[in-house]
């Protein structure tokens, strides 16, 4: 790892910064708004944006006509605009979303799911009127612009997501499958590009479901194929607690420019007509390609982050927060747009704002073009890194050529200019946007949207501004922030419980957000700080060469004061490695042993328990006390102590137990499953981590299998309204069948771990026990000293803590003596 793995291990403690005061600002899930549909409540919520401006849409209650929308400048404070349609044809409109294309607004909707028709408007709001028939399909449309412009049409299938190319923006062609589903209901597709892969999340189970979750896919063959489902996935789920019922989400990137945010409903219950739902949002962060969802929250979360300058010309004047370059005829129209109409010559009129960028940054522009000049070349545009007018970039549209030109002058020297088809029929009299995302040396240049070009210079970071040639402009909104590609992720407060990544260490440098030994990221890999940081074999980024005495610290929202489980990822090849965890200049953990994992790539989960945080918003700091490790992640859960229970069903009855699938009974003082399908049934703390379950166990027919659960969370019903899932879990299954015993694990799918052959009669009972501690497990069967099974769960999720339970598969099975103990 490091050039040299240092030998000497020495013990070293340092003080740290203190906690930082809570901010104020905070949201909560989950949100009602003003003018919400009564008893309906905001179901399938998705949200444009659209020149500085986030549009909010959400499903009509079924005996109403019109689409209700809702506009923000921060995602939080939401203004009710009305109803952006009217027409009879959205009686009950399911889902409907908006895309804007070369100036006009696009609405797709199902009404009571009878098909889909599209609407248009000049305006995110309205009024939308109907431009095409039914053109059929099942519900939730969704539409995807890729780079090229082409569009695609995803929609619900037969327990998968279907699409389909579109030859524009009102045709529809036909459907196939994308390879993704969850086996039963699947709906709600949203497809978003990201460094060049597609990815797809997506809503299974019925709405009325507990069970109802988001799951993700990723292509890197196209839009509308090759998709392969993260294993990681649920990437959203909660069936117990505050929300349940959590889906449909859109994806959409935050006001900084940076930050993607999943935006979803919860399920409150049956409304007056249809499910009552309401608004959440949350966090996504990203580890290499991996799409992490940090929540679901039902606490105060940290406001979206605005960006580090932003102007929507909501005044009368320019205004100082610009200093204008070389001229022009400039002015402020409406109090929405600044404008520069001086044409005639190719002077370049530019103006540029008081605010200087980072090194890194993502900045947005907003233009349309009024006229055109009879230059060669009349372009209108953005410049970015602009310290002089020796030194900067330019991205300037050209409605005569129909291409992004883009060019830099450093140190005085223009470079060449490299130009970027756009499509055909491009309507330069709209509004368009210009992206640009600058990181290290490589500025990325987004049109609409669409990644149209990607180019290298030696510029730094600097001011943004405006410019036009030859042309009458008009530019609306105009930002820029100081993080690219999920760097926002580092200074964001992460929610515990959750998972935080290692890589996700603060801002500041060293000293203040990290030490390191090393002047220089030794791995070379994500960020270009200090820390040292290589892409491992579980497909994350992590810490490496992590030294006696280097430290880095994270930005944390605790939920509530009390004890957490913290799971720490380590791998290392050393004896006698330490870690420890602060708060401020609290040791919060005390010492803890990483044992040596025998390869850099061999990841285990080292836990530690009890783990005293104070609520808010904290610095907590990992310290490398002795030896040598890499660190990929930690997670953190709220601690429960284990209360000892048994039950022998004696008393005729199953209080404290929660019954999911399958037939259940009391029957002569055993407890009884009978089921052509699944069965479960559970009891206990989610909370709990390390204890022992056993029961009695007789299979009463020869097929099928039935055993105990442990380490369960978010279980659900998972055949209720027609889903067919026998895996409606988080958690493990140790199960007998006649020919053995069995272990696997359950996350809403199915992974079979370890099997142990033996003749298992029916009719006869065995007593069966496991044994759960950190991420091992025995399995016992009568001979409760030699473990059937005995597995450590070394996998990226191993399931540290849930409930306890029984359960049975296509097999009628009883149940007695059952007992959890610490």
């Amino acid at each position: 790892m490091k050039s040299l793995r240092w030998l000497m291990m020495v013990a070293v403690t340092f003080s740290l910064i203190t906690t930082v005061p809570t901010e104020t600002s905070a949201y909560q899930n989950p949100r009602t708004l003003p003018d919400e549909w009564g008893q309906y409540g905001l179901g399938d919520p998705y949200v444009l944006k659209f020149n500085g401006y986030y549009y909010l849409y959400v499903s009509t209650r079924d005996t109403d006509d019109g689409v209700k929308v809702w506009s923000s400048k921060d995602l939080v404070n939401w203004s009710y605009r009305g109803l952006a349609a009217t027409d009879p044809i959205t009686h009950g409109a399911y889902a409907p979303e908006v895309v804007y294309w070369n100036g006009m607004f696009y609405m797709y909707t199902s009404p009571a799911g009878q098909g889909h028709y599209v609407l248009s408007s000049t305006s995110p709001t309205g009024p939308f009127n109907v431009v095409t028939g039914n053109l059929g399909k099942t519900i939730d449309g969704h539409v995807f612009i890729d780079d090229d412009g082409s569009f695609s049409f995803y929609h619900a299938g037969q327990g998968r997501i279907d699409a389909a190319p579109m030859s524009s923006p009102t045709s529809i062609g036909a459907s196939s499958s994308t390879g993704v589903g969850m086996g039963g209901w699947t709906e709600g597709a949203t497809v978003f590009k990201r460094n060049g892969k597609y990815y797809m999340t997506y809503t299974g189970n019925h709405v009325f479901s507990k069970g109802y979750r988001v799951d993700y896919a990723v292509s890197t063959t196209g839009p509308r194929s090759g998709y392969a489902a993260d294993s990681l996935n649920p990437a959203l789920i909660s069936t117990e607690g505050p929300t349940v019922g959590l889906g449909h989400n859109t994806v959409v990137v935050g006001p900084n420019l940076d930050t993607h945010y999943i935006v979803y409903h919860n399920l409150e219950g049956p409304g007056v007509v249809g499910p009552l739902r309401h608004l959440n949002m949350d966090r996504i962060v990203w580890n290499n390609d991996k799409l992490i969802v940090q929540g679901p929250t039902t606490t105060p979360q940290q406001d979206p982050a605005m960006p580090t300058f932003y102007d929507y010309f909501d005044r009368t004047s320019i205004g100082s927060g610009w200093t204008n370059v070389n001229g022009g005829h400039w002015g402020i129209y409406n109090q929405e747009l600044m404008w520069q109409d001086s044409i005639g010559d190719t002077t370049w009129y530019k103006q540029i704002s008081s605010a200087t960028s980072s090194s890194d940054y993502t900045a947005e522009f907003n233009t349309k073009e009024m006229k055109r000049g009879t230059s060669a070349s009349p372009r209108y545009g953005a410049t970015f890194s602009y310290t002089d007018e020796n030194n900067y970039g330019v991205a300037l549209l050209s409605s005569k050529n129909n291409r992004l030109a883009t060019s830099f002058r450093i140190n005085g020297v223009d470079q060449a200019w490299q130009t970027f088809d756009l499509p055909a029929g491009f309507d330069y009299t709209k509004w368009h946007s210009i992206r640009i995302e600058k990181s290290g040396t490589t500025f990325k240049y987004y049109v609409d949207g669409m990644l149209k070009g990607t180019r290298t210079a030696n510029l730094g970071g600097g001011k943004i501004g405006v410019l036009t040639e030859d042309t009458h402009a008009d530019f609306g909104y105009v930002a820029v922030g100081n993080d690219v590609n999920g760097s926002s992720a580092w200074d964001a407060y992460k929610p515990v419980p959750g998972t935080i990544e290692a890589v996700h260490y603060m801002k500041g440098g060293e000293g203040v957000a990290y030490h390191d030994t090393t002047a220089n990221n030794i791995g070379g890999a994500y960020r270009t700080d200090a820390g040292d940081i290589r892409l491992n074999s579980e497909g994350l980024f992590n810490l490496g060469w992590n030294q006696t005495g280097e430290w880095y610290k994270y930005k944390v929202n605790v939920e509530s004061s009390g004890y957490y489980d913290i799971d720490f990822r380590m791998a290392t090849t050393m004896n006698g490695v330490q870690i420890r965890l602060w708060d401020g200049s609290t040791d919060v953990t005390g010492i803890i042993d990483v044992p040596n994992t025998g390869d850099w790539d061999n990841w285990q989960t080292v836990t530690k328990k009890g783990v005293y945080l104070n609520a808010g918003q904290r610095e907590l700091r990992v310290e490398f006390v002795k030896g040598e490790a890499d660190f990929s992640r930690m997670t953190f859960h709220k601690s429960a102590q284990v209360t000892a229970l048994s039950d022998d069903f004696n008393d005729g009855n199953d209080n404290g137990w929660t019954r999911f699938e399958g037939t259940w009974a009391v029957e002569n003082g055993e407890y009884s499953a009978g089921s052509s399908g699944p069965a479960k049934s559970t009891i206990g703390d989610a909370n709990w981590a390390d204890y022992t379950v056993e029961a009695d166990v007789k299979m009463i027919d020869a097929g099928g299998d039935g055993g105990l659960l442990f380490r369960v969370s978010n279980p659900s019903h998972g055949t209720e309204r027609g889903q067919n899932n026998y895996d409606a879990f988080q958690g493990y299954y140790a199960y007998l069948t006649t020919s053995g015993v069995n272990l696997g694990k359950m996350s809403y799918s199915w992974t079979f771990i370890k099997s142990a052959p033996q003749t298992y009669a029916t009719n006869t009972w065995y007593h069966m026990k496991v044994v759960a501690k950190g991420t091992n497990m025995k399995v016992y069967v009568d001979d409760m000293n030699q473990p059937k099974i005995d597995y450590t769960d070394n996998s990226l999720n191993p399931f540290t803590h849930g409930k306890a339970g029984v359960r049975t598969a296509n097999k009628h099975t009883h149940f007695d003596n059952f007992k959890v103990s610490p």
